[in-house]
């Protein structure tokens, strides 16, 4: 027990913090000669000389990221503030003379001269025109198509009434009518309009739904439950933009598989449910195709589709204001039932992303840097006591 109490002398001759004369700058003279002393460890930064080693930095302590000294933009504590700092990062000879109390040397930009100007018009020019159409400043899609639909719909107005005033009367005699259409043609520019009327409806419909995106599950083995997923052979090294084929094999393809399915209807066959075969697995990959409209068309399908146009042609003197409200009713119920699609993905969207968000505040972010702290005990041979020595 002898060793013990030498040690505690010595603890308490050393390091007691009951000592007020002691400074953090004492010197080796001020400590007693021919008594043990614990040495300082080193490598590690100590605050104050009576602290304890848990309460100083630790070199793989874990400090939090401050947000709101970054929302409120708070100058750093360990480099020059943010308003006095350049671009880049880094300190211009302007900045450092300003902070020392000179003053700051103005910036020299180089004007170019007439003839530079001169000789590059050709080069501004045909960068111009490589970029159209797209430096055009064209309207928003719903304005475009709100005027290209509206247009058209002139156009039909001023057909139709140009095709109900030729028309003969009803009450006319058959003889009558033969001499007063005489000589006149059955072709005139109203039927001509009508077709490119009609026409330019169904492209922009056929257009809107047959504008599509590939995607290659490369990771994904089970068949997805789409009727737009199919297997198709592929490299491990096919990383090449994906094309999708051109209209017309599409309608080929579509109207083949009309048929097959129409035939296996008739026949009572069931759908063919066939997977790849297992010596291809390694080559065959799902492919996806996901339907990708523009605002331009699907607001102009809203506006003027295919219905509008064959109602256009029914519409006469007598049934004019019916046939108005049903070309508006069908609008409407079109462009209420496209945003309303839109919002619910929107909607369903902004779910999945707070659902993450919750699932990260919640368990991942707390334990990606979490907050932890060294402690560290040392000894000196003096303090060990054996007690077999007792």
């Amino acid at each position: 027990m002898a060793l013990r109490r030498f040690a505690q002398a010595n603890n308490a001759s050393t390091a007691s913090p009951s000592r007020s004369g002691a400074s953090s700058n004492a010197s080796p003279a001020s400590v007693t000669p021919g008594l043990p002393v614990t040495p300082k460890p080193r490598g590690r930064v100590s605050i104050g000389i009576h602290q304890s080693p848990a309460s100083t930095p630790s070199l793989s302590s874990s400090i939090p990221f401050d947000w709101e000294a970054a929302r409120s933009r708070r100058p750093p504590p360990y480099a020059t503030p943010s308003q006095n700092r350049s671009r880049g990062g880094r300190n211009s000879g302007s900045n450092s003379s300003s902070l020392n109390g000179t003053p700051a040397r103005k910036a020299v930009v180089k004007k170019k001269s007439i003839v530079e100007k001169v000789t590059s018009i050709p080069s501004q020019i045909a960068f111009e025109i490589s970029q159209f159409p797209n430096n055009v400043p064209l309207p928003t899609p719903r304005t475009s198509a709100c005027v290209v639909g509206g247009f058209l719909h002139f156009l039909h107005l001023c057909v139709r009434v140009s095709q109900a005033r030729s028309a003969q009367s009803s009450d006319l005699e058959w003889n009558e009518m033969l001499r007063e259409t005489e000589g006149r043609s059955w072709f005139d520019w109203t039927m001509p309009m009508t077709l490119f009327l009609i026409a330019a409806s169904v492209t922009n419909a056929v257009y809107t739904f047959t504008r599509i995106k590939l995607y290659r599950l490369y990771r994904r083995a089970e068949p997805v439950s789409s009727p737009n997923a199919k297997f198709v052979d592929s490299d491990d090294l096919d990383f090449d933009k994906l094309e999708p084929p051109s209209l017309a094999v599409r309608f080929r393809v579509g109207a083949w598989n009309a048929l097959i399915a129409f035939w296996r209807f008739l026949l009572g066959l069931k759908p063919s449910t066939k997977l790849p075969s297992s010596t291809r697995k390694s080559t065959r990959v799902q492919q996806l195709q996901i339907w990708t409209p523009g605002d331009l068309e699907m607001m102009l399908f809203n506006i003027y589709s295919p219905v509008h146009a064959l109602l256009w042609m029914a519409t006469n003197s007598s049934n004019w204001i019916i046939m108005l409200l049903i070309m508006g009713t069908v609008g409407v119920q079109l462009n209420t039932m496209m945003l309303s699609y839109k919002t619910l993905i929107k909607d369903k969207d902004i779910l999945h992303a707070e659902v993450m968000n919750e699932y990260n505040e919640g368990f991942v972010y707390p334990r990606i840097n979490p907050i932890r702290k060294d402690v560290a005990i040392m000894t000196h041979q003096s303090e060990v006591v054996n007690v077999w020595e007792d």
